[in-house]
């Protein structure tokens, strides 16, 4: 793992292929973890964080395939290019608004200071290793590194200032040829730099990935047309990108075509599972490809999650949070004027996650706007609005029991699932309490894999001392359990709290489990009630505006045929909880305190 750390100034940081931890410190700084599972702290300022590929300026701009053409060159270095020579190329692709691109050409770094290199070699061949009269046999084998930064055209028209553009495109290389086995040209890409690769379906190259790097070999000698020979990388978020070319034992001539290939083969490259922390300021968050875990801190905060299943978390702030592609899990640790997008997959077989748990349930309203959408209505001790939060293409929350676990009720320990309305239950408060209603909610091995968040936690017998609880016991993460202890006495003046099981997850035999399949029981009482299961204590089902909003509609009919009052607002504020409910902030606290 490498640790990278930056100044208390403006920093631009670029992580490796590798696991790093990058703490960019003060100021307005650019991070990009590149490959690998990253942890990143923006600390305070106004930073720009990406979890794969980027250090862009904004999100991509999409532009047309990438060209290096000879006659829209700017200057020639001629064949004696050295390492940090450069040549500009203007019109290198065209942005979707028209706008063109200029692209600066520059040579990091060769194996061999000797081999002759010439930026701007002629047409179809622009790049030109082991240039010069003749052939130079020596210098089979050798590479050389290029950098092709790009710039906004239109800018440079209008200030004459070069100004860096971020672009999604495609880089293809064409003709890439061998003499002999062992005598041959090559591309090798940088993954931090590249989102996938692609050849045809008929490819004659001989292409590696491994390492960081994909490699792309000539096996015959090509024409430029024959696609076979064609190698390309798609890239997003990126102000620049690098390459390395190989040369073979006579002239190599590479180029950038313009071109996308036909009928191509296209292999993604995997992108990190990162976790970015915004820290104060206004931060804008991009997590990209995997399942990153990002939280914006203070500030108003822009974040993006990408592909993948993703959580984000918004603190303080007015905060832009929106999912991506995949299952997203938004949780909050304050109200403010958020807005939350969960976004929408293809297929539409996506599962975006609201949770409020962590926040006190009296001090917000929930308005369901239409079926994936609402508003939540922030308010302080004393009632006051101190936010108002709007989301959309949100599908479901989840809180509740699962089968197996047994229900202390006046006929003796019941299995959940057996329960029925009707029966007494032993409640801590109200002694024999009828069950008004039971709902149960199945959740198969597609929802649990695109939701994550929706896996069981489960809690091990004794996990809460001796006994407690009689044995093994699994409940939904969002479920509350009664922790009774001097403890929380200490800390809340309350010596029964309810805390979520997802926020007990740390405290030894508390963990979170992956099932092929699950089913969720709810009971719901004339009451909240603190209920006897499995030898400890935990809630019954509390009707509020989000756990409505995650059960099927006929349970919600059914449960408003029994309280009508619930379609009220007031009717949800006066159902109120048994106990006092920890934040996830104060749980996090109990759980360090308890287990220390």
């Amino acid at each position: 793992m490498a640790a990278i750390n930056g100044t208390t100034g403006t920093d631009t940081l670029q992580g490796t292929a590798e696991d790093d931890r990058i703490d960019a410190g003060a100021g307005n700084d650019r991070v990009s973890g590149e490959g690998g599972d990253d942890r990143i702290d923006g600390g305070a300022g106004d930073d720009l964080l990406y979890g794969d590929a980027g250090v862009g300026t904004a999100p991509g701009n999409d532009a047309s395939p990438i060209t290096l053409s000879y006659a829209s060159r700017l200057f020639n270095t001629g064949n004696s290019a050295d390492e940090g020579d450069s040549v500009f190329y203007d019109n290198v692709a065209t942005l979707d608004n028209g706008g063109g691109v200029f692209a600066r050409l520059v040579l990091v770094d060769t194996s061999n200071d000797d081999m002759p290199i010439d930026l701007t070699g002629g047409t179809g061949f622009e790049i030109l290793l082991n240039s010069g009269d003749g052939s130079r046999s020596r210098y089979a084998g050798e590479t050389a590194t290029f950098r092709l930064e790009f710039y906004d055209r239109q800018h440079y028209i209008d200030t004459g200032e070069f100004k860096p553009i971020a672009l999604n495109s495609t880089a293809t290389f064409n003709d890439l040829d061998r003499n002999n086995p062992g005598d041959q040209e090559s591309v090798t890409l940088d993954t931090n730099s590249f989102t996938s690769f692609a050849t045809s379906d008929d490819t004659s190259l001989n292409v590696t990935n491994a390492d960081g790097t994909v490699t792309a070999a000539g096996t015959e000698a090509n024409s430029p047309d024959d696609q076979d020979a064609w190698f390309s990388g798609q890239f997003e978020n990126r102000e620049f990108i690098e390459f390395t070319l190989e040369t073979r034992s006579t002239q190599s001539g590479f180029t950038l075509s313009g071109d996308l290939i036909d009928d191509a083969v296209v292999t993604p490259i995997e992108a990190g599972n990162d976790t970015i922390l915004g820290g104060e300021g206004d931060d804008t968050i991009f997590g990209q490809g995997g399942n990153d875990s990002l939280d914006g801190g203070e500030g108003d905060d822009q974040i993006e999650g990408g592909d993948g299943q993703d959580t984000i978390t918004s603190g303080g702030g007015n905060d832009r949070a929106e999912g991506g592609q995949g299952s997203d899990l938004f949780n909050f640790t304050s109200g403010g004027d958020h807005t939350i997008v969960g976004g929408e997959d293809a297929d539409g077989t996506d599962v975006d996650v609201l949770n409020l748990s962590g926040l006190d349930r009296s001090q917000y309203t929930l308005t369901k706007t239409g079926p994936e959408s609402g508003t939540i209505e922030f308010r302080d001790a004393d009632g006051n609005v101190t936010g108002t939060t709007t989301y959309s293409e949100i599908e479901e929350v989840v809180i509740c029991f699962t089968p197996g676990t047994t229900i202390a009720t006046r006929r003796g320990e019941i299995p959940v699932q057996q329960i029925k309305v009707g029966d007494l239950v032993v409640t801590r408060d109200n002694g024999l309490q009828p069950v008004r209603w039971v709902g149960r909610r199945n959740l198969g091995r597609d929802n649990l894999l695109r939701t994550p968040g929706f896996n069981p936690v489960r809690i091990k017998a004794g996990a809460f001392g001796e006994g407690v609880p009689q044995r093994d016991m699994m409940v939904s993460p969002n479920h509350r359990m009664l922790v009774a202890s001097e403890t929380a006495e200490v800390m809340f003046s309350e010596r029964e709290v309810l805390v979520a099981a997802k926020h007990l997850v740390g405290l030894d035999g508390v963990d979170t489990v992956t099932p092929d399949k699950v089913s969720y029981i709810h009971m719901l009482f004339d009451n909240h009630e603190v209920v006897f299961a499995d030898g400890t204590w935990a809630e019954s089902f509390q009707p509020g505006a989000h756990s409505m909003a995650g059960i099927q509609s006929e349970q919600r009919s059914e449960i408003l045929s029994l309280f009508p009052e619930l379609e009220l607002a007031d009717g949800m504020s006066n159902f109120v909880a048994a106990r006092r409910s920890l934040r996830a902030h104060e749980a996090q606290l109990l759980v360090s305190a308890s287990a220390a």
